[in-house]
């Protein structure tokens, strides 16, 4: 007995419904797919937000500390020097991390009077005459050194000194030079005629018969000299503190070449001594037995104590990190944050 045929409209039905179920399946795939994509995203948003706390408590933390520091040293010490507890605050937070679960945190202060103010070159005020003409005499020669370590023979020491006077609102002859070389940039504009707002203003500055790139080598130094980025301050002005200034800078301090060596040498010895006593002027019997008078040694920017202080913060969670620097301006009466920018 024969068999009827299949039907035709029941063989389309069947494939009707075998691509229907294909459609639903990979609508459902799709579905599941994104629902695993928004879950991984909510999951990695809120391990980043909770990092973003963790680390913020965790700095918060840190700069009340370096505060608390600060203070306390300000009472029980007359000088400032990287033998005091503020020198040791990396050691103080390596102690508290190991108590930490969340995270870790790490960071250091470092004293911005060991630095150069790079703003207090501009003669401004005729009462400030003796001790700008200090300020100016320190970074010349520090400049003149700078040059002769990098091999920047070009463009003189002398004409940028001008060149930050100019920028920072001093009237000088020179100053219309200037202006005509700042407008005659690729990208015009004109000085601030205002102190330095950022270390960066220097890479922005007329520098007479310098070649090109020679102010970025200037400021940026190289792996083995370090550049004007390192070795001035924005934030710190003054008095130079000679427990803690670094070496390029005091190397810079004496008037005259002579005998200079040996007041370095003394001055590291000194330094480098824990039982030394900070809380003078030291330095002056280091010029006097050195053989420097004491009229070569421009005492009235030179101090052994310090008002400004960069706080380093980095707080670790899990794989993430953040990192906080902030600058802080201590008095008899309280401590003042003056900046600060995070990563």
């Amino acid at each position: 007995m024969r068999l009827p045929a299949p039907s035709i409209e029941r063989n389309n039905e069947q494939g009707t419904i075998i691509i229907i179920v294909l459609l639903v399946l990979v609508v459902l795939s799709f579905l599941a797919m994104e629902l695993s994509k928004e879950t991984l995203i909510d999951h990695t948003s809120s391990v980043y937000v909770k990092s973003s706390i963790t680390g913020n408590i965790l700095c918060d933390s840190g700069r009340m500390l370096a505060k608390e520091i600060l203070v306390t040293d300000l009472e029980e010490s007359k000088g400032d020097y990287n033998f005091e507890t503020w020198g040791l605050f990396n050691t103080e937070l390596e102690d508290i991390s190991e108590e930490l679960t969340s995270g870790t945190l790490s960071g250091e202060i470092t004293d911005e009077n060991s630095l150069f103010p790079i703003n207090k070159l501009a003669l401004l005020d005729k009462n400030t005459k003796k001790i700008t003409e200090q300020y100016q005499g320190v970074f010349l020669r520090m400049l003149k050194t700078l040059c002769s370590d990098l091999n920047l023979t070009s463009g003189t020491a002398e004409d940028l000194l001008i060149s930050i006077r100019i920028w920072q609102g001093e009237q000088l002859s020179r100053a219309s030079e200037d202006d005509t070389w700042y407008a005659a940039q690729k990208i015009p504009y004109t000085r601030t005629k205002k102190t330095f707002r950022s270390p960066n203003e220097m890479l922005l500055l007329y520098w007479p018969k310098a070649k090109e790139g020679d102010i970025e080598k200037l400021y940026y130094g190289t792996d083995s000299i370090s550049g004007l980025r390192d070795l001035m301050t924005i934030w710190g002005e003054g008095p130079i503190n000679m427990n803690t200034a670094n070496e390029t800078l005091t190397a810079a301090i004496p008037v005259v070449n002579n005998n200079k060596e040996d007041f370095l040498n003394r001055m590291a010895l000194y330094r480098n001594d824990p039982t030394s006593n900070f809380e003078t002027t030291w330095y002056l019997n280091a010029a006097k037995f050195s053989g420097i008078e004491e009229k070569n040694i421009p005492k009235d920017i030179l101090d052994f104590k310090s008002n400004t202080f960069r706080v380093t913060l980095t707080a670790d969670i899990g794989s993430g990190s953040k990192k906080e620097i902030i600058f802080l301006r201590r008095t008899d009466k309280k401590i003042a944050l003056l900046g600060s920018y995070g990563e």
